[in-house]
């Protein structure tokens, strides 16, 4: 899993979630952006029956061996029409309930066995609301409000094992106050990389 965070905002941009030989890339909004795989290769063909397939017109069909299906429903305003539902044997699902998850309504909930979760509301600090929280077993942190120390606000400081920092010093550094100051914990199998 790599997650690519702003040099400007030090906020993730997007994540990287590999799943067997399939690479789905996320966007911090909870959206499917693109996927990969070495095992794509072929000829590559589109959905092209207009009215019998509405939500699917235009739309990638398959590449090679590999095919790519669509939600469909009766009730076209159910936010997962129109979003790639496989890619090959790797199964997507989003959120759709109503209740009190209408902050997560339409985002990616499931690649694969990989479940995804968003920040609810927060009656103290809203800054973080919407932004990915976790990813399976990796948990994603932000800085949040704190009076004394404002160098982490809004900023990514935790992608599972990654920890971020930043500069805190106002007097004698304070050309980089609020700039990353380190990254701890990457490896193989989740990393940031800074765009």
């Amino acid at each position: 899993m790599r997650a690519h965070v702003s040099w400007n905002s030090y906020d993730v941009e997007s994540v990287d979630i590999s799943i067997g030989d399939i690479t789905v890339n996320l966007s911090k909004d909870g959206q499917i952006t693109n996927f990969y795989s070495e095992s794509l290769n072929g000829n590559v063909d589109y959905n092209e029956d207009k009215n019998f397939d509405q939500y699917k017109f235009g739309k990638l069909k398959s590449i090679g061996n590999v095919k790519i299906d669509y939600w469909d429903d009766f009730n076209k305003n159910d936010p997962k029409v129109g979003k790639i539902k496989s890619i090959g044997d790797l199964k997507i699902d989003y959120w759709d309930s109503i209740g009190f998850d209408k902050d997560k309504l339409g985002k990616v909930k499931t690649v694969g066995n990989v479940s995804i979760d968003y920040y609810e509301n927060d009656i103290i600090d809203n800054s973080r609301l919407g932004k990915l929280k976790s990813i399976g077993n990796v948990s994603i942190d932000y800085g949040t409000k704190d009076i004394i120390d404002q160098s982490k606000y809004k900023k990514l400081i935790k992608f599972g094992s990654v920890n971020l920092d930043y500069w805190n010093d106002k007097i004698m550094e304070k050309e980089k106050f609020g700039k990353l100051k380190s990254i701890k914990g990457n490896s193989k199998d989740v990393m940031v990389i800074l765009l």
